[in-house]
């Protein structure tokens, strides 16, 4: 495939490099698995928290988590066009298409003016990338998507403010994607309250880009479009699934902290069930019985979460899983997370397992025990597995 012009490569493509190498997954097919992680992965934090926290907490702190999100993208642009300031709507107008472009979306700038900033998103990686759901849960989710995106464009605002913005500014979302399924585009309007309020909106173009991509990998297709490379978006989206893991977890921990181990197990609780019974297609397992099997099976869902395992057999027939790299800890350095969030993932990660000895009816059948832990300080992260 030949790369899209670009403007340049992200910082954090080493550390995108390095885990594909240990995944044995190319640059391309990583973007495209992280996509899809992440974006399923904000979808079941709000699966898990609005029964966990009910709707009204459970969106509050849902929405907090897009608009930490959101003072990345910001702080981003800023770095990546050299502003130490925003002053007018038209400079803030430039960042929050830019910030719409990384996640990426096709965002067409329709109007920017010193009074009204007008974009229409006319393709998103949510919800195109989200996982496949009952189709009344997933309209439930989507009913709070548009009002996220309020929420993510006030925070941009707050953000513009603390660096010199000083007009007011007004958000009006006339139609949103997720909300408007026959919607050909999601309209974002920022107006001061100079503007105009009768001046009629830009039209919206009649086109629907899924339709227009054919064959082609949606994410391929855009950055072609955007003139961007994989090199550029790849490495900030595998990074955001786990920054996102991160800000799920602080949230719980700043505003529900007794309940907060609970709730973030219950969120990884979700995967082992869909991901045992892929493994067992993809690896050709059908009853599990020996130890290697079951190794077989907890390699494959850890590298669904991007931990790569390698497996030894042992004389007495067990099989140790050894992993020299784990993303979690590494993105929770960068981020200077809370040392309660390592312990946190040492908690998820043994529930992990267990949950995936329970789906393979092994849970009474065999024992895995973790040796060391990457988020304890140990060089690696090893577990024996043993069926008795």
């Amino acid at each position: 495939m030949a790369k899209a012009k670009s403007k340049g490569v992200s910082p954090f493509l080493p550390f995108m490099e390095g885990h594909a190498k240990l995944l044995g997954m190319s640059l391309k097919d990583l973007t495209v698995a992280a996509l899809k992680s992440l974006f399923g992965h904000v979808y079941y934090i709000w699966r898990t928290f609005k029964p966990a926290l009910g709707e009204k907490d459970g969106l509050k702190y849902y929405g907090n988590v897009w608009a930490a999100l959101a003072d990345m993208s910001f702080d981003g642009a800023m770095q990546k066009f050299g502003l130490k300031e925003v002053k007018d709507l038209p400079t803030l107008g430039r960042i929050v298409e830019d910030c719409f472009i990384g996640v990426p979306a096709l965002y067409v700038t329709r109007r920017n003016t010193p009074t009204e900033h007008v974009g229409h998103v006319l393709w998103c990686a949510n919800p195109a990338y989200g996982p496949a759901d009952n189709t009344y849960k997933r309209h439930d989710y989507y009913r709070q998507e548009v009002y996220l995106t309020y929420v993510y464009l006030w925070e941009l605002i707050e953000k513009a403010k603390k660096v010199g913005l000083k007009e007011d500014i007004l958000v009006d979302l006339p139609s949103g994607r997720c909300r408007d399924g026959s919607a050909c585009a999601c309209q974002i309007v920022l107006r001061t309250r100079d503007a105009n309020p009768d001046l009629p909106l830009p039209a919206v173009e009649r086109r629907f880009v899924d339709l227009e991509m054919g064959e082609q990998e949606p994410v391929v297709y855009v950055l072609k479009k955007q003139k961007r490379s994989l090199e550029e978006q790849g490495p900030g989206t595998f990074l955001g699934f786990f920054a996102v893991d991160y800000l799920a977890w602080l949230q719980l921990f700043q505003n529900v902290r007794s309940k907060a181990q609970d709730i973030y197990l219950k969120l990884w609780q979700t995967f082992p069930k869909m991901w045992v019974k892929d493994a067992k297609i993809d690896c050709e397992i059908g009853k599990v019985k020996t130890a290697d099997e079951l190794a077989t099976i907890i390699a494959y869902c850890e590298k669904r979460k991007y931990i790569a395992f390698t497996k030894k057999a042992q004389a007495d027939g067990s099989v140790v899983l050894t992993a020299k790299a784990d993303p979690f800890v590494e993105v929770a350095d960068m981020l200077k997370a809370d040392k309660a969030y390592k312990t946190a993932l040492v908690a998820m990660d043994e529930d992990f397992v267990k949950n995936i000895l329970k789906e393979t009816k092994m849970d009474k059948k065999a024992v895995v025990k973790f040796t060391s832990h990457i988020a304890k300080g140990d060089p690696t992260t090893s577990m024996t597995v043993t069926v008795k």
